[in-house]
This record gives C-alpha cells, sequence and structure tokens, in this order.
C-alpha cells in the first residue's frame, strides 16, 4: 500500500469515526481541540531588539461561508466538504487564522510590528485577506487558497494576489492535517513578506 493510499486510508477512518455520531443518540465519547503550530524562529545571534520602522495592520479576513466554523472540514470527495463532529479548532477559524497569521507575519518581518486595526492608529500599510479554502483533502493533502491585498500607508491599494498551497500529510490524523495546515500558512506569510521587502 504506497503512503498516499495509506494517508487516504487512515483520514477515511478518522473521519468515519468522527461523523458517525452524527447518525447516534449518544454524545460524542472525546472532543479534541486543535490550535495552528506556534511560529519557531532561529535564535538571533544577537540579542539586540530590532528597531521598529513599520506598522502592518492586519485588517479584513473574510473566510468562505463553509469555514466560518469551529469545525476542522474535509473535502471528502470531488464535491463534498463535511465538518467533523469532534475536531474542532479552539476558537473560531477566523481567529485562529488572525493569530497564526499575526505570529508568522511579525517573525518574519523585523522592523514591522504587526497589529490588529485600532482607533487612532498611525498611518500604516493594511493586508485585506480572503481565504477560499482551509481544509484537509482524503488523499492526504491540505489546501490552502484566497487571495490577499496589501493597501499602502497612504491609502493606495495594490493588486489583489491569488495564491494556493497544498501540503501533503506527514502521517495520518488530524494533527498530522492541522500542522500541515499550519505550514500553508508559513508558505503565504513567506509569500506576503517577499512583496512586502519590495515597498519603499
Amino acid at each position: 500500500m504506497t503512503k498516499t493510499i495509506q494517508l487516504r486510508f487512515g483520514l477515511a477512518v478518522l473521519l468515519g469515526l468522527s461523523l458517525s455520531g452524527c447518525f447516534k443518540s449518544n454524545p460524542p465519547v472525546k472532543t479534541e481541540r486543535y490550535s495552528l503550530p506556534e511560529v519557531t524562529t532561529p535564535q538571533p545571534a544577537t540579542t539586540k531588539t530590532p528597531t521598529l520602522t513599520r506598522t502592518l495592520a492586519l485588517g479584513r479576513l473574510q473566510l468562505a461561508d463553509y469555514l466560518d466554523t469551529d469545525r476542522i472540514i474535509i473535502q471528502t470527495d470531488d464535491i463534498t466538504m463535511q465538518p467533523a463532529r469532534d475536531h474542532l479548532w479552539v476558537d473560531n477559524l477566523s481567529q485562529e487564522l488572525r493569530r497564526g497569521l499575526r505570529a508568522r507575519l511579525a517573525s518574519r518581518l523585523g522592523n514591522t510590528l504587526v497589529v490588529d486595526p485600532q482607533p487612532g492608529l498611525p498611518a500604516a500599510n493594511t493586508l485585506h485577506l480572503t481565504i477560499e479554502q482551509f481544509h484537509g483533502q482524503m488523499r492526504g493533502y491540505a489546501v490552502l487558497s484566497g487571495q490577499w491585498q496589501l493597501i499602502s500607508a497612504n491609502q493606495v491599494a495594490g493588486p489583489s494576489r491569488a495564491f494556493k498551497f497544498s501540503t501533503p500529510l506527514a502521517e495520518n490524523g488530524y494533527p498530522a492535517l492541522v500542522r500541515a495546515l499550519g505550514q500553508d500558512l508559513d508558505l503565504l506569510s513567506e509569500q506576503i513578506v517577499s512583496q512586502l521587502q519590495t515597498l519603499p
């Protein structure tokens, strides 16, 4: 049995166990809650605190309707999206994504303060994000796709940039899926940082 088939089978078994409770009157035996992996950054050679010369505000974060939940979503075939019953995010997914993206951008932008919008915030570059896919696939992949756009401090809108990342699961199970989704978010952060670094 190839690794891809094993991963697909493992996800199918986990999903079946998770969804089977939907058809029984008994409460779920155990609910698991997951948080996106924390950012791991190499220790700097110096302990000197970087000078913050820019501010990036995380603006609108819009999710596709089927993702606006605290349940992890699995794509079971080419047309079906199924929320897991017993495998949930710690918070609503929009909060998980905002927290995870803020940490990842801050770790990669040593001179930039990454914040949520707030009253009285000085003029700053603003990031708007639309998430269309953030789920697992039965064939053993974690998928993240959507669009992002930067609005400069002087309110000039940059082009809307589409993205799509697909990361294979290292092993069977929901923990591996959550870690792979975290890797997708790493890739998105790197793409955004690469564009930010070209700004004057």
